[in-house]
């Protein structure tokens, strides 16, 4: 299981510089009020666990910080940084007559992606440093006299995901035999499938679900296999693929939820008999992969004990958080970073919700006593480790986040053992929440 282990922020918006987290390796809650940046923090902490920094590209930042599994970690420090172009380096140069024409340029200003990634194992002693700055990389060995081997990265790389850049720079590691192969493998665990980004706070997931699509693929030997498209989510793949293989070329598909754990597991809690997902035909074509199907238009329907049947569209609006919920956390391989997770949900559902998170790293906000009343502490340290603090300074106007302090911890941790006020009621009392 990958876990995020701290978060450096040296760079970024408003946020204080030299900002420093660090992370349970269970449940982390952003405590704070409205405008103090605890949403932001989330799609920081969410492009962290994806080493995927995309939806920054326009922005400047340096960053740093640490992905680690039972047997590899990734150290990382990533920057963005306004570079100009020729032309407007030569309109600076120029004499305040040219001021017009600099202004016009301005746009010209772009930032430029960076990073240097340290990755290790404990049981090999390896440290693999991978660089890229912005237009070519290189990977050495860094535990020993290893020769260093070029990339051939380039400029091919601008644009792509931190993540792909160093799925390609392992496997260069791996082909030159700079790594054994056990921990090429465990070093690809970190950025494979990582999540599905941040859980929003409203309908906004439960929207998309209708744009998913899928890709099937038929060999030329008749093998059937749902194909790794990068946007593909995993949920429901499989069993498309087997729906496939048995009626190809079909107009539309239809999955029971005795098929979908997800699936009959919400219909189980919303307090319906059953339910299903259908999915149509977009197009067919012929590819060198072989036979391609683009499967859409996902739709949910759920029948009740007496017979009606409804479609999603006709849920409440916390049954249909409560559905996205279930989809994504059926997505989340590793991390679950959730906003405002119980909005709308009756306690029997957060209580279910909170039983589905498992041995998931968890980044969470809630403005709901309720969520934070189901977080359980074994040590200061333990209640240190799950709460940022979120908070907008009045002088400077800048974002501060900060772990609880040890002190603070204590106090909090002697009060919750006495067990006469919940969490949320204690954290207000406290003057923490």
């Amino acid at each position: 299981m990958v876990k995020l282990q701290w978060l450096q922020v040296n760079k970024f918006r408003s946020v204080k510089p030299g900002t420093r987290l660090t992370f349970n390796g269970g449940h982390n809650v952003l405590l704070g009020q409205n405008g103090t940046g605890k949403t932001t923090l989330l799609n920081l902490i969410a492009a962290a666990v994806k080493s995927d920094f995309t939806d920054f590209k326009d922005e400047e930042f340096d960053l740093s910080y640490e992905l680690a599994s039972d047997k590899v970690s990734a150290s990382f420090s990533v920057c963005s940084e306004n570079q100009s172009s020729p032309m407007l380096s030569e309109l600076e140069g120029m004499s305040a007559l040219h001021s017009e024409a600099l202004a016009s340029a301005s746009g010209l200003r772009t930032p430029v992606f960076s990073f240097e990634a340290i990755v290790c194992s404990d049981s090999s002693g390896l440290k693999l440093r991978i660089k890229f700055d912005g237009k070519s990389g290189s990977v050495q060995r860094t535990d020993e006299a290893t020769p260093s081997a070029a990339l051939e990265l380039s400029s091919r790389l601008i644009g792509l995901p931190l993540s792909v850049v160093m799925l390609l720079g392992l496997s260069q590691a791996d082909r030159g035999k700079l790594m054994p192969d056990d921990v090429f493998v465990d070093s690809l665990r970190l950025f494979l499938g990582a999540n599905s980004g941040r859980f929003d706070e409203s309908l906004d997931y439960f929207k998309s679900l209708g744009e998913r699509r899928f890709r099937v693929v038929r060999d030329s030997n008749g093998r059937i296999r749902a194909a790794d498209d990068m946007d593909l989510t995993s949920v429901m793949r499989e069993e498309l693929a087997a729906l496939a293989s048995k009626n190809w070329g079909a107009d539309r598909y239809v999955l029971p939820s005795s098929d979908i754990q997800f699936l009959k597991r919400t219909a189980e809690l919303l307090d319906f008999e059953s339910a299903e997902a259908i999915v149509e035909l977009q197009d067919s074509t012929r590819s060198d992969e072989g036979d391609v199907m683009r499967l859409g238009n996902l739709r949910f329907y759920f029948r009740r004990p007496s017979g009606t049947r409804i479609s999603e569209k006709m849920l409440s609006y916390g049954q249909k958080r409560m559905l996205a919920i279930m989809h994504y956390l059926a997505s989340a391989k590793y991390a679950v970073i959730a906003d405002e997770l119980v909005n709308g949900l009756h306690h029997h559902w957060i209580r279910a919700c909170f039983e589905l998170l498992g041995e998931r790293q968890v980044f969470l906000t809630s403005q709901n006593p309720l969520l934070l009343d189901y977080l359980r502490f074994q040590s200061p340290e333990d209640v240190r480790s799950t709460f940022v603090l979120c908070r907008r300074d009045k002088g400077s106007e800048q974002m501060s986040w900060e772990n609880m302090s040890h002190e603070a911890a204590e106090d909090f941790f002697d009060s919750y053992k006495v067990g006469f006020q919940q969490v949320g009621e204690l954290l207000q009392t406290k003057g923490l929440w």
